[in-house]
């Protein structure tokens, strides 16, 4: 019979491809859980994974398991967190996946308050593109996400409360070429990289005819990729300061390095897009009281307070 503790032991062989790390993970030895992957495949009389390599690959009998059990695995989680949340007790572990710019700007501050009101709560924050961070809500590896609205359009699962808008500005080396010309257009920008993450379905009708160029490419399913592909705001200003490469970010992240002089403000017409944020979180799920303190501390930090 195919147990929880099974789809778990599946479940981190996959995910580490080796016995020690998913057994560390489990917390079990590495011997105990050879034990149970062999007894589980003598009991199913199939191979769940082949060993020749040295690194255990999932075979198809192996995928089948885990494509049907880890909904179960995330659904008895679901079930356990349910019962303790109606008996009053608090969840040890809250996950919270954040775009690039709100990981930045109000989740570790969040995330700090919030350590201080439940101490006995560990808390994790993983940084994503808004749309992977919305579907690690949607398939429940995270609580909560902090992204673009675009992102959820459509996604009927998910409920979606405005957190802020903010506006958005290019930004370049100080000496960068393009800062003689004072205002540029979107076309400047098709002779120098950029570097960011992927913007959340953001169309421009100038940037989507001018095809592949210096600055990004154009995918078939629309939008576009930029030719430095980063995803952390350290990255993107690094890469700036290194070379003649242009990003974007919202004014209030950069406004500190416009200042000191670090990087210089690119203006352009028209101007870039506002970004709207919000809390992104599964729409029939009840909240723990870890997650309504967090929605409460995050919602004051990006008001100011």
């Amino acid at each position: 019979m195919i147990t929880l503790r099974h789809i778990e032991i599946v479940t981190e062989l996959e995910r580490h491809r080796h016995f020690g790390r998913a057994a560390e993970a489990l917390g079990i030895t590495q011997s105990a859980l050879t034990r149970a992957l062999q007894a589980l495949e003598t009991e199913l009389d199939v191979r769940l994974f082949d060993r020749g390599t040295g690194v255990p690959e999932p075979t198809m009998f192996g995928k089948i398991l885990l494509e049907w059990g880890q909904p179960v695995a995330r659904s008895m989680d679901n079930l356990t967190r349910e019962i303790r949340l109606a008996k009053g007790l608090e969840v040890g572990e809250l996950t919270v996946v954040a775009g690039t710019f709100p990981s930045e700007l109000w989740v570790p501050q969040a995330l700090g308050r919030l350590a201080m009101e439940f101490p006995n709560v560990r808390c994790r924050l993983r940084s994503s593109e808004s749309r992977r961070a919305v579907k690690e809500v949607l398939n429940g590896t995270a609580d909560i996400a902090i992204g673009d609205r675009v992102e959820v359009r459509g996604l009927d699962d998910l409920a979606f409360e405005k957190l802020i808008t903010v506006n958005v500005a290019l930004f370049c080396r100080p000496g960068h070429p393009l800062l003689q010309r004072g205002v540029i257009g979107e076309m400047d920008l098709a002779d120098y990289p950029l570097a960011g993450p992927r913007p959340s379905h953001y169309s421009s009708d100038v940037m989507d005819s001018a095809g592949d160029n210096r600055a990004l490419t154009v995918p078939k399913s629309g939008g576009f990729v930029p030719r430095i592909w980063v995803e952390s705001f350290a990255a993107m200003r690094g890469a700036v300061i290194a070379s003649d490469a242009i990003s974007w970010a919202p004014i209030p992240l950069l406004e500190p390095y416009w200042r000191r002089g670090e990087l210089a403000h690119l203006v352009m017409n028209p101007t870039p897009i506002d970004i709207e944020f919000g809390l992104i979180t599964q729409r029939h799920r009840t909240p723990s009281p870890a997650m309504t303190a967090f929605f409460k501390i995050v919602r004051k930090i990006a008001a100011g307070d």
